[in-house]
This record gives structure tokens, sequence and C-alpha cells, in this order.
């Protein structure tokens, strides 16, 4: 009996001995966290307006950020609409927190950045969605319900994975609808009989059904380039990985796209004079066909072969930059380390 109720006796002793000290750090009021000397202890209207930040909070007034005991900060915001002011808090995490830090020491720089980079306002854009759409009526309180901001309308022409997605499903919808079309709409007709030195030799004879041909290259084309932009659009609306840091180069990813270019064209010349030159396969090689005396019937393969040129571009692209992003940190790293 002894030998059990030791155990317990130590446990009420430590609990004893914890309490107080976790009492005390919750009755420890916050602290006020300095960001930078730009913007000081409190984010006014005109600085937030300035630096970008909290850009979906409206009735914005003034803001600071508190540190807790733990590894979270919070940011009291004051909202000055709706006839009174009143405070809500948004939880933030010590990497957002660098984060801010980061737009408010680049200013200028990511002033023009989102608008030339669209992936880029799109990461700004979801980063500051992530902080801004759980409001809070206290620290470490319930959820509440804030009106939000209209969101800038961000560009969709030139996004990037909706390009790449959109890309990659023009060059298989192209492939498979020239050769699906190819075998279904091109036929050997007759076989033609021609007497050169006395010898007696045959040509086959081919025909094209254009509606067939047509349908089946363009609706498969089609298919293949509606799924990739779905596809994309579906990847776009996913946080993005953070801007590019101040002072990128661009040197890499030129000469990767340049280089990777060649290689595609021949990639993409080759695979026009085999897949077109035989209609992938349906007839000799150079054949022509008698009803298709323009050579309308290549062009499945060479919008094929064009694709994979510029496939190959944008995968050399891709990899440059991230050559140039890799540099650019280092040496961010080693001018932080230095104290500039």
């Amino acid at each position: 009996m002894l030998a059990v109720e030791r155990p317990r006796l130590a446990e009420l002793l430590l609990l004893l001995v914890l309490a107080p000290a976790a009492a005390l750090a919750q009755a420890q009021p916050p602290t006020l966290v300095r960001l930078r000397d730009a913007v000081g202890d409190t984010i006014d209207a005109a600085e937030r307006d300035s630096f970008r930040l909290f850009p979906n909070t409206i009735w914005f007034s003034h803001a600071v950020i508190l540190a807790i005991p733990g590894p979270e900060f919070f940011a009291e915001v004051t909202l000055a609409g709706a006839g009174a002011a009143e405070q809500v808090y948004f939880r933030i995490m010590p990497g957002q927190l660098e984060r801010i830090r980061f737009l408010i020491d680049n200013r200028d720089y990511m002033a023009g950045q989102p608008a030339s980079d669209s992936s880029a306002a799109r990461a700004l854009a979801s980063f500051w969605q992530a902080i801004e759409e759980h409001p809070l009526r206290s620290i470490g309180g319930e959820p509440v319900s804030l009106p939000v901001a209209a969101r800038p309308r961000l560009p969709t022409v030139t996004s990037e994975n909706r390009y790449n997605c959109v890309l990659l499903g023009t060059t298989l919808g192209s492939a498979f609808g020239g050769c699906i079309g190819s075998w279904a709409g091109i036929n050997q007709v007759a076989s033609e009989t021609r007497d050169c030195f006395g010898n007696v030799y045959y040509e086959p004879v081919y025909a094209v059904n254009h509606p067939i041909f047509w349908t089946a290259a363009c609706g498969i084309t089609a298919l293949g380039s509606t799924a990739g932009y779905l596809m994309g659009d579906k990847l776009d609306r996913k946080p993005l990985p953070s801007p590019p840091v101040p002072n990128e180069g661009s040197g890499w990813r030129t000469c990767c796209a340049v280089g990777a270019a060649v290689p595609g064209l021949m990639l993409g010349t080759t695979f026009l004079f085999l897949a077109g030159g035989t209609h992938y396969g349906k007839t000799e090689l150079l054949r022509s066909i008698g009803n298709d005396e323009a050579g309308l019937t290549f062009l499945p393969a060479a919008l094929t072969g064009v694709c994979i040129a510029v496939e190959a571009a944008t995968i050399g692209y891709q990899i440059g930059r991230a050559i140039d992003r890799k540099n650019a940190e280092k040496a961010a790293s080693r001018r932080r380390a230095l104290g500039r």
C-alpha cells in the first residue's frame, strides 16, 4: 500500500510546484514587438498602405505585434469603422513575422515585383490571406466574422501553372489527335501502275476524309488544352513559395532557356519529319495525299513539334530560375552575416 501511495504523492508535489509557474506564465502580459525602425512599434494606416501590410482588413486604423509566452505572436489590429473602435487579433507564426519584416525592409522592390511577376503576386496574396482569414476576438479567444476587402484581381493570362499545363495538354492533345485522325481519316484508295523503262511498279494513292480527320485532330487537341487549363487553374489557387529575393539575377534562366531550346527544336523537327511525314505511320514517308495538295494534314504534327520545342525551352527556363534564386539566397545570407 505504501509503495502505491508514494508515486501519487510525488505527482501531487510536482503539480503543486509547477502550477504556480504555469499560472505566472499565463498571467504575464504580452510584450510589444518592434518590427523595424521604418514603422516603429505601431503600424498606422499610412504605413500599412505604404508597405502593403494587412491588405484585406477594412476599417484598419493601426496595429501592433504582441509576443506571448510560446512560439506564437499576435497582431492586435484596431478597427475604426462602424461607428466605434474595436480590436481584433490575428495569429502570426515566427516564419510569418520574418516575412513581414522582409516586406518592410524591401518596400521598393516589392512595390514593383508583384506587378511584373504574377506568381509573386499570388504568393503575396496567399500569404496575407492565410493570416487575415481567421480573426479572433481576443488572444486565444473565439473567432469573429469581419467584412473582407475586395482582393485585387491578379493576372491570369500569364499564370505559370496555367501556362505549363496548357502547353503540356496541347502537346499531348495534338499528338493523340493527329494520330487518331490520321488512322481514322486517311486511307489507301488505289494503286497507280506506272511503266518506267519497261518496269512496272505500284505506288499507293491515299485520300483523306476531312471531316473525320479534322474533328478528331481539333477535338482531341481542344480537350487536352482545356484539361490542362483546368489543372493549372487548380494549382494556381494553392499557396505558392516565397517571391524572388532582391537582386535576383536572370543570367542562368536566360542561358538555360536558350540552351534547352536548341535540342528542343531539333526534337520537334524530328517529330514533325517522322510523325508528319508518315501521318503517324499511316502512309509512306513524305507521300502526298490526292485530295490534300496543300499538305494541311501535316498541321497536327507541326503543332506538336512546336510545342515540344517550347516545352524544352520552358523547362530550361525553370531550371535556370531555380539556380538564379539559389544564388541570390546565398548572397543575401552572406550579406546578413556581414551585417549589411
